[in-house]
């Protein structure tokens, strides 16, 4: 309010108006064009971001009874943030230690990563092993069987995490190893862009974060599917209706135990403790009555029976289609 303009500049304030020299300042602000750096370019869409929201959504509820039923505890996961971002500046936001685990999986060309922060490691080995008291985590490093323990967990959640991307495709994982140090955990390129999952994980009366590191590379092959649609349609990857290739490729080369019978014939024990070499056996076949081929004692075929090159052989009359047909 002290700021008063005085007579000379309000003239000279309007002299400058007419003239245009305001105008002209004012094309110069203009002109503070930024330059657009492609390498910071967003290669996931909002689309694709609420796709996967809505997937580790229902993975954190999964999760969440998961840990109930392991723990014995009043557990909570939910969703905190998705950001996309270069994988140099999730290298930089993960402390050590930590537990890093490398996930690889068959459908995907390359791995990502599931981190679990200090605190809520220690808090799962704690109410694993029946612990009460609140761990002292300042200062200390993992010991073997600490992380061992931890390994078992994460293969659990693996499977919860592949039952979670089921509706959008097949998800098969399988951990490669646990690190303590991103120093060790380099997957992808330093410039890489990746989407960075972060998930509230509360056991008991202690929190922590669970984060996952999805590189674009990894996702590219599927960045079609990533729809909210193919979520909330519940539309399921196709199942194998019948036996794979592999599985009928090799019972094709299967060894089976193939026999050709007679009609059963009766005799008495007295007959048989008679019989002596060159002895002639009546049996109750006609001659022109087919006889039945079985395949591991299973009825499958008529034949007759006749020779090839000096060697028995049968041949295929028609088929068995029920034991009505072998009586």
């Amino acid at each position: 309010m002290n700021e008063v303009l005085s007579q000379a500049e309000i003239d000279q304030l309007l002299k400058d108006i007419v003239s245009g020299n305001e105008r002209v300042e004012v094309e110069k602000k203009g002109n503070n064009i930024k330059r657009y750096d492609f390498k910071t370019a967003n290669k996931f869409t909002k689309e694709q971001i609420r796709a996967i929201s809505i997937v580790y959504r229902s993975f954190g509820y999964s999760l969440s009874n998961y840990f109930v039923g392991m723990l014995r505890a009043a557990c909570d996961a939910e969703v905190l943030s998705i950001e996309e971002m270069s994988f140099n500046e999730f290298n930089n936001s993960v402390p050590t230690p930590a537990v890093i685990a490398i996930i690889n999986s068959v459908s995907l060309p390359s791995s990502i990563i599931i981190q679990l922060s200090k605190k809520i490691s220690y808090s799962i080995i704690k109410s694993v092993l029946g612990g009460t008291r609140e761990v002292n985590s300042e200062g200390r490093q993992f010991t073997e069987i600490e992380l061992a323990i931890l390994e078992r967990v994460v293969s659990q959640m693996l499977r919860i995490h592949d039952d979670s991307w089921s509706k959008m495709f097949e998800f098969k994982s399988t951990l490669e190893r646990i690190e303590t140090s991103m120093q060790f955990a380099q997957i992808v390129d330093l410039n890489e862009a990746v989407l960075m999952v972060t998930l509230n994980m509360t056991i008991g009366n202690e929190s922590g974060i669970i984060g996952l590191c999805l590189p674009h590379q990894a996702l590219e092959p599927f960045m079609k599917t990533l729809r909210t649609r193919f979520v909330y349609s519940g539309r399921m990857p196709k199942k194998q209706t019948g036996p794979s290739d592999s599985i009928i490729s090799s019972l094709k080369n299967s060894d089976i135990v193939v026999s050709c019978e007679f009609n059963t014939t009766e005799a008495t024990t007295r007959d048989i403790l008679s019989l002596s070499v060159g002895d002639v056996i009546m049996l109750q076949h006609k001659i022109n009555e087919p006889l039945i081929l079985k395949c591991q004692q299973i009825p499958k075929y008529y034949v007759s029976v006749g020779t090839i090159k000096n060697h028995l052989a049968v041949k295929i009359i028609n088929n068995i289609m029920g034991e009505e047909d072998i009586d």
